[in-house]
């Protein structure tokens, strides 16, 4: 099964590189011509050119829900975002559940099979700065061991 790990963030956006972050860690663990590790600070459509010809996506990434606490990590699956799938002002700006649905309907038989998404809870993620809230950096070990942990229950 050909797997990618897909950190997507900014890392001179605070929080928001948290998906960055993890990715240069899972970078040096894993091993094996199954598994490709990239990170991604681009969004919206221009990702589907990075899913497709995967069986299986685990992507990472930060989120701001409304009464989340910073640090919190969700493990989520494209179904979780059926009633936010939205278009933004511009097709190229659209949120991660509107790509992967457009990708599911144009590029079917390229999308994966299996989309996994960790999460994680963001505090500051409009201030310019490479630095990360502490109860955000602190997760980058747990969604490193959650991430291999998915890898490996093929």
């Amino acid at each position: 099964m050909k797997t990618l790990v897909l950190g997507i963030g900014n890392p001179i956006l605070g929080d928001d590189g948290i998906g960055f972050y993890v990715a240069q860690e899972l970078a040096n663990k894993v091993k094996g011509e199954d598994v490709d590790v990239k990170d991604a600070n681009t969004y919206g459509l221009n990702l589907l050119e990075l899913l497709a010809g995967y069986d299986r996506v685990i992507i990472v990434d930060a989120i701001k829900t409304e009464n989340g606490e910073a640090g919190r990590i969700y493990k989520l699956r494209p179904e979780d975002f059926t009633n936010i799938v939205h278009f933004a002002t511009s097709l190229h700006d659209t949120n991660l559940a509107t790509t992967i649905e457009i990708g599911k309907k144009l590029l079917a038989e390229q999308m994966p099979d299996e989309i996994v998404i960790f999460a994680v809870e963001v505090e500051e993620v409009i201030k310019f700065t490479e630095k990360m809230t502490e109860k955000v950096k602190e997760t980058i070990p747990k969604v490193v061991n959650l991430v291999l942990g998915e890898i490996g229950s093929t």
